[in-house]
Protein backbone atom coordinates (compact mmCIF):
# COMPACT_ATOMS: atom_id res chain seq x y z
CA UNK A 1 0.00 0.00 0.00
CA UNK A 2 1.18 3.53 -0.69
CA UNK A 3 -0.01 7.12 -0.94
CA UNK A 4 1.63 10.47 -1.62
CA UNK A 5 1.28 14.11 -0.56
CA UNK A 6 2.48 17.32 -2.22
CA UNK A 7 4.35 19.84 -0.07
CA UNK A 8 6.39 21.33 -2.93
CA UNK A 9 6.28 24.95 -1.70
CA UNK A 10 6.09 24.08 1.98
CA UNK A 11 8.81 21.54 2.77
CA UNK A 12 10.24 23.00 5.98
CA UNK A 13 7.27 22.37 8.33
CA UNK A 14 6.87 18.79 7.16
CA UNK A 15 10.64 18.19 7.31
CA UNK A 16 10.67 19.41 10.91
CA UNK A 17 7.73 17.15 11.76
CA UNK A 18 9.20 14.03 10.15
CA UNK A 19 12.49 14.48 12.02
CA UNK A 20 10.61 13.56 15.20
CA UNK A 21 10.22 9.97 13.96
CA UNK A 22 12.88 7.21 13.85
CA UNK A 23 15.17 7.91 10.91
CA UNK A 24 16.03 5.43 8.17
CA UNK A 25 18.89 5.36 5.70
CA UNK A 26 18.13 7.28 2.49
CA UNK A 27 18.24 5.28 -0.73
CA UNK A 28 18.48 8.09 -3.27
CA UNK A 29 20.19 11.45 -3.70
CA UNK A 30 16.74 12.89 -4.37
CA UNK A 31 15.59 12.18 -0.80
CA UNK A 32 15.64 14.76 1.99
CA UNK A 33 14.63 12.35 4.72
CA UNK A 34 13.33 8.84 5.24
CA UNK A 35 11.67 7.77 8.48
CA UNK A 36 9.36 5.26 10.12
CA UNK A 37 5.81 6.29 11.09
CA UNK A 38 4.16 3.38 12.82
CA UNK A 39 4.19 0.48 10.38
CA UNK A 40 4.81 2.75 7.40
CA UNK A 41 7.89 4.25 5.77
CA UNK A 42 7.68 7.94 4.85
CA UNK A 43 10.09 9.44 2.34
CA UNK A 44 10.32 13.20 1.79
CA UNK A 45 11.86 14.07 -1.58
CA UNK A 46 13.63 17.29 -2.52
CA UNK A 47 10.69 18.05 -4.82
CA UNK A 48 8.43 18.26 -1.75
CA UNK A 49 6.63 15.01 -2.45
CA UNK A 50 6.08 12.63 0.46
CA UNK A 51 5.70 8.96 -0.41
CA UNK A 52 4.21 6.84 2.37
CA UNK A 53 4.45 3.07 1.94
CA UNK A 54 3.41 0.00 3.91
CA UNK A 55 0.62 -1.08 6.21
CA UNK A 56 -1.12 1.85 7.84
CA UNK A 57 -0.13 4.34 5.14
CA UNK A 58 -3.58 5.96 5.30
CA UNK A 59 -3.22 6.52 9.06
CA UNK A 60 0.25 7.97 8.56
CA UNK A 61 -1.07 10.25 5.81
CA UNK A 62 -3.86 11.54 8.02
CA UNK A 63 -1.37 12.17 10.83
CA UNK A 64 0.87 14.24 8.56
CA UNK A 65 -2.09 16.25 7.27
CA UNK A 66 -3.41 16.81 10.80
CA UNK A 67 -0.13 18.08 12.22
CA UNK A 68 1.34 19.97 9.24
CA UNK A 69 -1.51 22.39 8.72
CA UNK A 70 0.08 25.54 7.27
CA UNK A 71 -2.74 27.20 5.31
CA UNK A 72 -1.84 29.51 2.42
CA UNK A 73 -5.47 30.52 1.97
CA UNK A 74 -7.87 29.90 -0.88
CA UNK A 75 -6.69 30.41 -4.45
CA UNK A 76 -8.02 29.89 -7.96
CA UNK A 77 -5.51 27.63 -9.70
CA UNK A 78 -5.63 27.51 -13.50
CA UNK A 79 -3.95 25.18 -15.99
CA UNK A 80 -4.44 24.02 -19.56
CA UNK A 81 -3.88 20.97 -21.72
CA UNK A 82 -3.93 20.34 -25.44
CA UNK A 83 -1.68 23.25 -26.37
CA UNK A 84 0.92 21.10 -28.10
CA UNK A 85 -1.34 18.57 -29.82
CA UNK A 86 -2.57 18.98 -33.39
CA UNK A 87 -5.96 17.41 -32.70
CA UNK A 88 -8.84 17.58 -30.28
CA UNK A 89 -9.85 20.32 -27.87
CA UNK A 90 -7.79 22.89 -25.99
CA UNK A 91 -8.97 22.72 -22.38
CA UNK A 92 -8.40 25.31 -19.65
CA UNK A 93 -9.54 24.44 -16.13
CA UNK A 94 -9.82 26.41 -12.91
CA UNK A 95 -10.07 25.04 -9.38
CA UNK A 96 -11.08 27.08 -6.34
CA UNK A 97 -9.59 25.59 -3.20
CA UNK A 98 -6.87 25.37 -0.57
CA UNK A 99 -3.53 23.62 -0.94
CA UNK A 100 -4.05 22.08 2.51
CA UNK A 101 -7.16 20.27 1.23
CA UNK A 102 -5.54 19.05 -2.00
CA UNK A 103 -2.18 17.72 -0.81
CA UNK A 104 -2.83 14.37 -2.50
CA UNK A 105 -2.83 16.01 -5.92
CA UNK A 106 0.19 16.47 -8.18
CA UNK A 107 0.76 17.65 -11.72
CA UNK A 108 -1.35 15.51 -14.08
CA UNK A 109 1.81 14.51 -16.00
CA UNK A 110 2.99 12.77 -12.81
CA UNK A 111 -0.39 11.26 -11.98
CA UNK A 112 -0.97 7.65 -12.97
CA UNK A 113 -4.67 7.38 -12.11
CA UNK A 114 -6.39 10.50 -13.48
CA UNK A 115 -9.89 9.21 -12.66
CA UNK A 116 -9.02 8.72 -8.99
CA UNK A 117 -7.28 12.10 -8.83
CA UNK A 118 -10.31 13.78 -10.43
CA UNK A 119 -12.57 12.20 -7.80
CA UNK A 120 -10.34 13.64 -5.04
CA UNK A 121 -10.46 17.10 -6.64
CA UNK A 122 -14.24 16.97 -7.03
CA UNK A 123 -14.58 15.98 -3.36
CA UNK A 124 -12.12 18.51 -1.89
CA UNK A 125 -12.31 21.59 -4.15
CA UNK A 126 -14.64 24.48 -3.39
CA UNK A 127 -15.41 24.91 -7.08
CA UNK A 128 -14.39 23.76 -10.58
CA UNK A 129 -14.67 25.59 -13.90
CA UNK A 130 -13.74 24.28 -17.34
CA UNK A 131 -13.50 26.13 -20.65
CA UNK A 132 -12.97 23.97 -23.73
CA UNK A 133 -12.38 24.94 -27.36
CA UNK A 134 -13.04 22.21 -29.93
CA UNK A 135 -10.66 21.46 -32.79
CA UNK A 136 -13.10 23.19 -35.16
CA UNK A 137 -13.39 26.27 -32.92
CA UNK A 138 -9.61 26.48 -32.62
CA UNK A 139 -9.17 26.25 -36.38
CA UNK A 140 -11.75 28.96 -36.98
CA UNK A 141 -10.30 31.24 -34.30
CA UNK A 142 -6.82 30.85 -35.72
CA UNK A 143 -8.07 31.64 -39.21
CA UNK A 144 -9.58 34.79 -37.71
CA UNK A 145 -6.13 35.80 -36.45
CA UNK A 146 -6.23 34.56 -32.85
CA UNK A 147 -3.14 33.02 -31.22
CA UNK A 148 -3.20 30.25 -28.61
CA UNK A 149 -2.12 32.77 -25.97
CA UNK A 150 -5.08 34.99 -26.84
CA UNK A 151 -7.40 31.98 -26.69
CA UNK A 152 -6.03 30.97 -23.28
CA UNK A 153 -6.37 34.56 -22.00
CA UNK A 154 -10.03 34.50 -23.05
CA UNK A 155 -10.53 31.25 -21.12
CA UNK A 156 -8.88 32.76 -18.02
CA UNK A 157 -11.29 35.71 -18.23
CA UNK A 158 -14.23 33.28 -18.43
CA UNK A 159 -13.03 31.24 -15.44
CA UNK A 160 -12.47 34.37 -13.32
CA UNK A 161 -15.93 35.60 -14.28
CA UNK A 162 -17.48 32.23 -13.43
CA UNK A 163 -16.08 32.22 -9.90
CA UNK A 164 -16.74 35.95 -9.45
CA UNK A 165 -17.74 36.91 -5.90
CA UNK A 166 -17.61 33.28 -4.82
CA UNK A 167 -13.80 33.45 -4.95
CA UNK A 168 -13.76 36.61 -2.84
CA UNK A 169 -10.23 37.96 -2.54
CA UNK A 170 -8.62 34.68 -3.57
CA UNK A 171 -5.44 34.95 -5.61
CA UNK A 172 -5.68 33.70 -9.18
CA UNK A 173 -2.54 31.76 -10.12
CA UNK A 174 -1.96 30.35 -13.61
CA UNK A 175 0.58 27.69 -14.50
CA UNK A 176 3.33 28.87 -16.84
CA UNK A 177 4.91 32.09 -18.03
CA UNK A 178 2.90 35.36 -18.22
CA UNK A 179 0.63 35.93 -21.20
CA UNK A 180 -0.94 39.19 -22.25
CA UNK A 181 -4.61 40.04 -22.04
CA UNK A 182 -5.44 38.41 -18.70
CA UNK A 183 -7.51 40.05 -15.95
CA UNK A 184 -5.69 42.49 -13.69
CA UNK A 185 -3.97 40.84 -10.73
CA UNK A 186 -3.64 37.37 -12.24
CA UNK A 187 -0.35 35.74 -11.20
CA UNK A 188 1.73 33.24 -13.15
CA UNK A 189 3.90 30.46 -11.71
CA UNK A 190 6.28 28.46 -13.90
CA UNK A 191 5.87 24.74 -13.12
CA UNK A 192 2.97 25.75 -10.90
CA UNK A 193 1.15 22.48 -11.61
CA UNK A 194 3.88 20.68 -9.69
CA UNK A 195 4.57 23.37 -7.09
CA UNK A 196 1.04 24.13 -5.91
CA UNK A 197 -1.59 21.42 -5.26
CA UNK A 198 -4.47 23.68 -6.37
CA UNK A 199 -2.86 24.36 -9.75
CA UNK A 200 -2.03 20.65 -9.92
CA UNK A 201 -5.73 19.97 -9.34
CA UNK A 202 -6.57 22.24 -12.29
CA UNK A 203 -4.13 20.29 -14.45
CA UNK A 204 -5.85 17.03 -13.44
CA UNK A 205 -9.29 18.43 -14.29
CA UNK A 206 -8.10 19.76 -17.65
CA UNK A 207 -6.48 16.45 -18.61
CA UNK A 208 -9.48 14.41 -17.48
CA UNK A 209 -11.91 16.53 -19.49
CA UNK A 210 -9.73 16.41 -22.60
CA UNK A 211 -9.41 12.63 -22.34
CA UNK A 212 -13.19 12.30 -21.96
CA UNK A 213 -13.89 14.50 -24.97
CA UNK A 214 -15.15 12.70 -28.10
CA UNK A 215 -13.48 15.40 -30.21
CA UNK A 216 -10.47 13.85 -31.99
CA UNK A 217 -10.60 16.13 -35.02
CA UNK A 218 -7.45 17.56 -36.57
CA UNK A 219 -6.78 21.28 -36.25
CA UNK A 220 -6.51 22.92 -39.65
CA UNK A 221 -3.18 24.41 -40.69
CA UNK A 222 -1.70 23.48 -37.30
CA UNK A 223 2.01 23.76 -38.22
CA UNK A 224 3.64 26.94 -36.92
CA UNK A 225 0.74 28.30 -34.89
CA UNK A 226 0.80 25.26 -32.66
CA UNK A 227 4.27 26.33 -31.48
CA UNK A 228 3.22 29.79 -30.30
Amino acid sequence: MQCSLNFSQDKEPVLKFLKEFPGLESKSQHELLRCKIGESTATLYKSGKILIQGEGCEKAKELVLKIVKKDEGTIVGIDETGRGEGFGPFVVAGVLGKASALREIRDSKKTKNIERALAVVEAMAQGIAVTSFSSEELSSMHEAGKSLNEIEARAIHEICSFFGKRAGKARVVVDGSPIKGCPKGVEFLVKGDDLNPVIGAASVVAKAYREMSPDKGKRRNWGKWGKE
